[in-house]
């Protein structure tokens, strides 16, 4: 097998096509170019390609998992579903949740608390829980970062007052009230406890 061309793609500047024996093989980083020291009419076997296709599919998932999380913090499990649906491979994936880790861009534990930080203050616990737990969240990573920064009869008592604005105080509304505070993860006792500073029985 021969190199016969190593073109450019008019796409993406760093990227460019590989050709073997005058015909398209595939596309790479133009960084490997360098690294592998490829050339025209050089001779490369089948499992060399092999090597650098897969170092390249590594390189490209590290690439992709880097723009993913720029401008949002991602779970483990996040990131790992986003480069599945992009095409990648587990070595490939692996090799990319295990840089970002290595480089702190990636770190569950930061993310589950900031997630509740966030979010404590319109969300209950419970909801809180199934969210980071969806999002692929250790439980007790998610059990630390609730306890350490929500607190439900607090936020429920604020979210109550907040919702009730402008609202009669009568039956019906307190019903709504409930029904809301529930769909938002609080206990029905924190509940009960917001209504009661609200609504004279």
């Amino acid at each position: 097998m021969k190199i016969t061309k190593i073109e450019v793609q008019k796409k993406d500047k760093n990227r460019v096509s590989l050709f073997i024996d005058n015909q398209f093989n595939c596309g790479l980083l133009a960084d490997l170019v360098i690294k592998y020291r490829l050339k025209v009419n050089q001779e490369i076997s089948q499992s060399e390609l092999e090597h650098i296709v897969i170092d390249g599919e590594k390189e490209m998932a590290r690439l992709k998992s880097i723009q993913y999380i720029s401008k949002y913090q991602k779970s483990k499990k996040q990131l790992r579903d986003y480069l599945l649906k992009k095409g990648f491979g587990d070595d490939a994936i692996n090799f990319a949740l295990e840089k970002l880790e290595e480089y702190n861009f990636i770190d569950d534990e930061s993310y589950a608390k900031a997630y509740v930080k966030d979010r404590t203050k319109r969300c209950g616990k419970r909801k809180l829980f199934f969210e980071l737990k969806n999002k692929g969240i250790d439980e007790n990573l998610v059990n630390v970062a609730i306890e350490e920064y929500s607190n439900d009869s607090e936020n429920c008592v604020a979210l109550c007052e907040k919702y009730l604005k402008n609202k009669p105080k009568d039956y019906k509304t307190k019903q709504k009230t409930y029904r809301f505070l529930v769909s938002r993860g609080f206990e029905s006792d924190d509940i009960r406890s917001a209504l009661n500073q609200f609504f004279k029985e």
